[in-house]
């Protein structure tokens, strides 16, 4: 018999998977248990048949019925040179296979594991038991379903006080087909061996609020409700918020949290002057209806649920565009019915923008560029040849005026003759264009930068609008409209309206170039929590889309701000400054923490920008350092495979300028993303993503990890860990990091490992949660190494500390953890959708008592000092010492703050009272980390008094303690 060790965790309802653990999303400790592996015959199905029965099996039933089978094959195969096929082909009879009884012992644990490849449907695993006269008196049974591969199926099951005997059983029920191998089938008892726990060192976690809060949109459209002109947004958060606003004062007039949205690309109003809107998760397009102050929901959309753009037509319709399979589809207004158009182009994923006329719906398209004109009454599609036709980029929304067509792409707008399809013109904007001018049908108005400009029709030329004050310049517009003011100077007037992604909104007048600035009554959003880092007191916390805070560790607040700062996907310390890497376009930002914030677009900001990646990359997460450089790890942009590292140095010269250097290395592995990164003696240690940007199919099937030679810029090893117990193809190999044992180690989903650097071979690993990948395909998981020795880490996106000699592991809180890092004195900085919250380290339980070293006399007054590290249980115990007692009484109690030093105490004495009252509270802002109690007693008698108060009415224990004397 063979015994191995692995280890299994608690549930409160125990879910089994193929992999090693099973798991509970409580925190619950990690239990070891040793396998003992039975006397299962032949179940490698490598014996030879005899008269066509399988050795140690039986068929069930014996003779199978037509268009089922049991039998043994050569392909496919796990090891060895044979499997098992079962394969049921019939939809009126069933299939299956036992085993021959393996003797077992009552009231024991025991677990069956096995190689199933599905080619079809399913197949269901059994562990059946019998007591000594063969009746079946339990079971354990589990479901493989994952098709296409080979995968281990794990059933645990507890053996009745009546069982002495067990079967392994596959099967295959009637009334449905299924196709099915097995390999390597084998039956173990689990002997359970106690576990110490691995950590019981932390408060109760500590809810911080959200961390990053903006008025961010992404989509607005003005409308008029019964003559007033209004406003409508959607502010970007956790949940999102529809907001009716007069788009003159920008009052507010109504609000809704959307729960299930975070974002709505697109909002519109349609030919009925009601308001659609729609968002990114749960494929639902909502209507608000201004005239009763109230949202509908419309139901769920026929296509995809990830839903980009809406755009009304004249004629009672919306259309909407959705990704990844870039369909399209229609809502009747009249009917309230939905028609999937399908895919406007096969094989591109990506619906991201719409243009409707009377006659045509028009698609832009990526991941490989395209314009699809769909014609509405035949569903005829025709691809429009545009500039950027099949590259790697994607297409916006289209504008239909005037029989030309504007057609979006990112900061580029094509002007197309409808008609002839011509290419007339390309201009720089950014997101929107007016719809033609009242005053001016042949003008269009756009903004670039914070300039507005116009686009003459007739001509085909551009102006640049003088004489207004800048426009707002670091975001795009998200709405354009005429609308004619009802208030103020300009009443009667009708003005150009637009909102820019901040909600900061603008008129403007042509007529006589009056322009203004205005923001709407909106609040601001927390927004999920993009990037985290705790560095030297402070917690840096990116949002989602835009904007960063910072939160200080010792106060406790909030001391900067910025909304307008970019997607930061990775920040980390180097040469004591803070590095920020941004979305999009792999931008690096520096902040130096000793000079005050001042954030520009330009290297002369604090943040500001020292470098552009390029080379097609796109997000920053991966970032370590070593031998006074940088090096970052990145993924590629939209449609692009390949990953970068760039490796940064920089350094001062004579004239107090910071000298930067930096060198990309593109595709390190080919087609790969870099996913974490680890540093150690000239060599950079790397894993990998399959993953490339949004839009595009993974290349390769399985991550790698590297081994790449810094000073010569050269990859010198390629090569996929070996994890006991793991079979499937890895599909994401980081975080990384050197522990103080000299190990790498490493998070492939819910595993963690130790590899030695020197002859990549894994020495420890243990594969703590189900490993599906099923996750973010984009962020790593994070580890970091306490002072305490223990691993800390977000392994399968859950909040778990690992202790790295026994491997024991402890899930610390519920939920999904994407985001953690460890702050100055030990506490865990985490994030959960928009809130930061700080799992706080207890503080040590000592008290320093200062006590007159000599005894005191009858009648005596003397005072002795507490000074307590942990605060709240002292003040407990003082709150109950009696002013009267054998030994002396208390002539008053003062209550100080005192400083690390113990000195500039400040003095509050307490209301006389039959109890000492505790003044102030932990929790205040005015106490600082220590606390110091002054006793003033009086003697009853000669007594050691410090000992008296300490063992007989403090009640402390002796071991937490500490005594000091001082001359009295």
């Amino acid at each position: 018999m063979k015994a191995f060790k692995i280890a299994l965790m608690l549930t409160a309802s125990l879910v089994l998977f193929f992999e090693i653990l099973m798991i509970s999303h409580s925190p619950v400790q990690a239990e070891e248990f040793d396998l003992e592996q039975m006397n299962l015959l032949n179940g490698d199905f490598e014996e030879v048949l005899q008269n066509n029965v399988i050795p140690g099996w039986d068929r069930v039933p014996v003779n199978p019925a037509a268009g089922t089978a049991v039998e043994i094959v050569e392909d496919p195969v796990f090891s060895g040179n044979h499997s098992l096929l079962i394969d049921d082909q019939s939809t009126s009879a069933s299939i299956g296979l036992t085993s021959h009884y393996v003797t077992i012992e009552p009231g024991e644990t025991y677990r069956m594991t096995s190689e199933v490849f599905v080619a079809s449907k399913s197949v269901r695993g059994y562990i059946k038991f019998f007591d000594q006269n063969g009746r079946e008196v339990g079971s354990a049974t589990e479901l493989a379903n994952t098709e296409g591969q080979w995968r281990t199926l794990t059933i645990d099951g507890a053996a009745p006080e009546t069982a002495t005997r067990a079967k392994i059983w596959f099967y295959m029920g009637a009334g449905g087909t299924s196709k099915a191998y097995v390999d390597n089938v084998k039956l173990y008892k689990k002997i359970v061996q106690p576990v110490v726990p691995v950590t019981e060192k932390f408060e109760a976690p500590v809810d911080h609020g959200e961390a990053v809060q903006i008025p961010l949109s992404q989509g607005a459209a003005y409308g008029v409700n019964n003559g007033v002109n209004e406003q409508y947004i959607v502010v970007t958060g956790s949940p999102a918020v529809f907001y009716a606003v007069n788009a003159e004062t920008g009052e507010h007039l109504f609000s809704q949290e959307m729960p299930g949205l975070d974002v709505a690309w697109t909002v519109e109003v349609a030919s009925d002057g009601n308001v659609y809107f729609a968002g990114t998760t749960n494929g639902v397009v909502y209507r608000y209806l201004p005239a009763e102050k109230r949202i509908e929901n419309l139901g769920v959309n026929p296509s995809d649920k990830f839903i980009w753009d809406l755009e009304p037509s004249s004629d009672g319709k919306i259309y909407g565009a959705t990704y990844p399979n870039s369909k399209v589809f229609e809502y009747d207004i009249a009917t309230g019915e939905y028609t999937d158009l399908g895919p406007m182009k096969e094989g591109q994923q990506y619906a991201r923008g719409l243009g409707v006329s009377n006659q045509y719906v028009y698609t832009g398209i990526g991941t490989d560029a395209a314009l699809i004109r769909y014609e509405r009454k035949t569903g005829e599609k025709t691809e429009l040849e545009i500039p950027v036709s099949g590259q790697k980029t994607t297409i916006g929304e289209i504008e239909v005026y005037s029989g030309k067509l504007f057609v979006h792409n990112g900061s580029k707008m094509y002007v197309m003759d409808e008609e002839t399809g011509e290419h007339l013109k390309t201009i720089d904007f950014q997101t929107k264009m007016s719809p033609p001018s009242p005053y001016n049908p042949v003008l269009i108005y756009y903004k670039n930068g914070d300039e507005l400009f116009t686009y003459n029709m007739a001509e085909n030329t551009t102006a640049k609008v003088e004489n207004i004050p800048p426009v707002p310049g670091d975001t795009s517009v998200k709405a354009h409209a005429w609308i004619t003011l009802n208030e103020g100077e300009n009443a009667g007037q009708t003005v150009l309206a637009g909102m820019a992604a901040f909600t900061d909104s603008f008129f403007y007048n042509p007529t006589n170039d009056w322009y203004e600035l205005h923001f709407p009554e909106v609040e601001a959003r927390g927004v999920a929590i993009n990037a985290l880092s705790a560095i030297d007191g402070k917690v840096y916390a990116g949002g989602y889309q835009r904007g960063v805070s910072v939160f200080d560790q010792k106060s406790k607040e909030y001391v900067y701000s910025n909304k307008a700062f970019h997607q930061s996907e990775g920040i980390h310390e180097y040469n004591g400054n803070i590095y920020f890497g941004t979305y999009p376009g792999a931008k690096m930002y520096r902040y130096d923490p000793n000079k005050p914030f001042d954030y520009q677009e330009n290297g002369l900001g604090n943040p500001g920008l020292f470098l552009d990646i390029e080379d097609e990359q796109d997000r920053p997460f991966a970032m370590t350092t070593g031998d006074n450089q940088l090096f970052i790890g990145t993924i590629p942009g939209y449609g692009k495979l390949g990953g970068a590292i760039t490796v940064v140095s920089e350094e001062e010269n004579k004239k107090g300028e910071m000298v930067i250097e930096s060198q990309t290395y593109r595709n390190i592995v080919k087609d790969q993303s870099i996913f974490g990164l680890a540093y150690k003696d000239g060599k950079l240690f790397g894993g990998t993503s399959i993953t490339g940007g949004l839009g595009i199919n993974p290349a390769a099937d399985e991550a790698k990890m590297f081994v790449f030679d810094v000073e010569t810029g050269q990859v010198i090893k390629e090569f996929t860990p070996e994890i006991p117990g793991y079979t499937n193809k890895m599909q994401m190999i980081g975080d990384l990091s050197f522990g103080p044992d000299g190990l790498l180690w490493g998070i492939i989903d819910g595993i963690i490992f130790a590899m030695d650097p020197e002859t990549f071979e894994v020495v420890k690993s243990k594969i703590v949660y189900e490993t599906a990948f099923n996750s973010s395909k984009f962020r790593p998981f994070y580890l970091q190494w306490g002072n305490d020795g223990l691993l800390y880490t977000t392994l399968n996106r859950k909040l778990t500390v690992v202790d790295p000699q026994t491997l024991n592991t402890q899930q610390l809180v519920d939920g999904t953890v994407n985001l953690m890092s460890l702050g100055t004195n030990g506490s865990i900085y985490y994030a959960m959708g928009s809130k930061l919250f700080e799992l706080p380290i207890k503080q040590p339980d000592e008290i320093e008592l200062y006590a007159p070293q000599k005894r005191a006399k009858v009648n005596e007054e003397l005072s002795f000092y507490i000074k307590a590290k942990n605060r709240d249980e002292l003040s407990i115990r003082l709150g109950n010492l009696p002013f009267e007692n054998e030994y002396f009484s208390i002539v008053d109690f003062e209550q100080g703050l005192a400083k690390k030093s113990g000195r500039d105490i400040v003095v509050q004495l307490p209301e006389s009272e039959e109890k000492i009252k505790i003044i102030g509270s932990s929790k205040g802002n005015d106490w600082t980390e220590e606390t110091v109690y002054k006793v003033n007693i009086k003697a009853k008698r000669h007594i050691p008094a410090t000992r008296v108060v300490l063992e007989k009415y403090l009640e402390l224990d002796k071991e937490k303690f500490s005594l000091h004397y001082y001359q009295h």
